[in-house]
C-alpha cells in the first residue's frame, strides 16, 4: 500500500471540485432597476430577480408590499408601487427577503426549498441539510 502525502490528497481532492460549486460568489441577485415616475415607483426587472431566487411570484410581491408599506400593480413584468420610494429602500426590502427566506442561516448557501411539516413550514438547505421555521 502506497503512501499519500496530506497535502497533496487535499490539493487533488480540491482540484475536482467544479468551479460552480468551490466559488463562493456563484449566486448574484441581478440588481433592481428602480425607475420614479410621477407619484409611482417602477421595479422593471421584478420577474427577472424573482426567477433568479426561485421562490413564489405572489410571495414575494406580497412581501414587498407589505414592507414598503404601499399598494402596487403587477404589470408584466415590471411591478408598480404607490408612492416615491428610494431605490436604496427597495434593494433593502430584497435583501431582507433574501436573508429570511432563501439563503441557509447554516451555509449561506442559496439553495433552499420550502417544505410543509405538520401545520409548519421549514426552509430547507439541499446543500448542507439545515431546516428551519419560516412564517409564510
Amino acid at each position: 500500500m502506497a503512501d499519500f502525502d496530506y497535502v497533496s490528497l487535499l490539493d487533488r481532492a480540491r482540484g475536482n471540485i467544479p468551479d460552480d460549486i468551490s466559488n463562493r460568489v456563484r449566486w448574484t441577485l441581478p440588481s433592481p432597476k428602480i425607475i420614479i415616475e410621477g407619484s409611482n415607483t417602477i421595479f422593471q426587472n421584478f420577474l427577472e430577480v424573482i426567477k433568479h431566487m426561485e421562490r413564489d411570484e405572489n410571495h414575494f410581491y406580497q412581501y414587498m408590499l407589505n414592507e414598503l408599506g404601499t399598494s402596487g400593480s403587477r404589470d408584466g413584468p415590471r411591478t408598480r408601487f404607490k408612492g416615491r420610494i428610494p431605490p436604496k429602500r427597495i434593494k433593502k426590502t430584497i435583501v431582507n427577503y433574501v436573508n429570511t427566506y432563501v439563503k441557509c442561516t447554516q451555509c449561506n448557501a442559496p439553495d433552499t426549498v420550502f417544505t410543509k411539516q405538520d401545520r409548519v413550514t421549514l426552509l430547507k438547505c439541499q446543500a448542507c441539510g439545515a431546516t428551519r421555521p419560516v412564517k409564510l
